[in-house]
């Protein structure tokens, strides 16, 4: 069936899988609890193309409805974040793990082969070797624990008939509908246009980069490929695990391009984030034959346009911010 329910439709991510779904010729279903607000998903009024249903995945009749009548099921809805998950550690665990449970065995019974759950490659916490998928995992915040936690309960109920899919989500940046500037490309390209610098906090620590468009195109390539049972991705690439220094240059490079402004790159004390990981995708590349097209310097750029036209207004609204769960303010136009 070519119907797609995606838990978390109107959120960073979901909202561009969503339109990349329906250029590839998918209907999707959205199943939203709108908590950062529904501007995201009003382009699609009127779309015959497009359901969408309010409702939480805490819910198990929720659940059980929205699954009814799709093909294949992309469960992205969660407490993203560390932030977000301290500041909400109860509904962090009801969302990301529990919940998660109730999707994935209501999937199962309902007979949906393709089952794709989106994970992280924060479960690998800090690593000095460069990680695959059967890497020790070393979670350092509640969001990751969740997240190994979640992995461990679906792979538990894979079978010959229910193959699902984890993909562990590098740290994803670029324009969305629902705009987040809580993430390290967004953030850093955000303080370039509004203070005329990139603070980075440490510089050291690795972490791997992915853009919005590439993130949807690996869920597309799991959805056109015939998966192994309980099949685990770490989803980016190699040439994008950067140390937040290098990352800093990177914005500031794209930010000269635009506009010729020449962005000072401030080095301060340490992070008080301790995730330092590198990352192999070779699983992703060989397997899917995935791989990226997007740089951080594309997405600087891009980001530093949208500002500059007041396209986004103020980056310092709530609702850009995953921790404050505020749906008050205006989105992207």
């Amino acid at each position: 069936m070519k119907k797609v329910l995606v838990i978390g439709g109107a959120g960073y991510l979901g909202s561009v899988l969503t339109g990349r779904l329906l250029e590839k010729g998918y209907s999707v279903r959205i199943l939203d609890n709108f908590i950062y607000g529904r501007k995201s998903v009003e382009r699609y009024a009127g779309d015959k193309r497009v359901e969408i249903i309010e409702g939480d995945i805490r819910n198990v009749e929720n659940v059980n409805t929205s699954i009814s009548g799709t093909g294949s099921v992309i469960l992205l809805a969660a407490v993203v974040g560390d932030p977000a998950s301290k500041a909400r550690p109860e509904q962090t665990v009801e969302t990301n793990f529990l919940a998660a449970q109730v999707v994935a065995s209501s999937a199962k019974l309902a007979g949906i082969s393709k089952f794709i759950y989106a994970s992280t490659c924060s479960v690998y916490g800090v690593g000095k070797e460069i990680l695959d998928e059967d890497a020790p995992l070393n979670p350092v915040s509640l969001y990751a624990k969740t997240k190994i936690s979640s992995e461990e309960s679906i792979m538990g109920i894979a079978d010959n008939n229910f193959k699902p899919v984890i993909l562990r989500m590098s740290t994803l940046y670029g324009i969305s509908p629902r705009m987040r500037f809580d993430l390290v490309v967004n953030t850093m390209t955000m303080t370039a246009f509004a203070e005329g610098r990139i603070n980075v906090f440490g510089g050291n620590q690795w972490r791997p980069l992915l853009s919005l468009d590439d993130a949807s195109e690996a869920y597309i390539k799991v959805l056109e490929t015939e998966q192994s049972e309980g099949s685990v991705y770490n989803t980016g690439s190699e040439k994008q695990n950067f140390i937040i220094s290098d990352v800093a240059k990177q914005v500031s490079k794209g930010i000269k391009d635009v506009s010729g402004k020449k962005i000072p790159v401030i080095i301060e004390g340490d992070s008080v984030d301790a995730r330092d990981y590198r990352v192999s995708f070779k699983k992703i590349q060989n397997e899917l034959n995935f791989s990226v097209k997007h740089s951080i310097t594309d997405a600087a750029i891009e980001i530093w346009r949208k500002l500059e036209s007041k396209e986004i207004k103020d980056p310092k609204q709530k609702v850009y911010y995953n921790h404050y769960f505020d749906s008050s303010e205006e989105l992207i136009g």
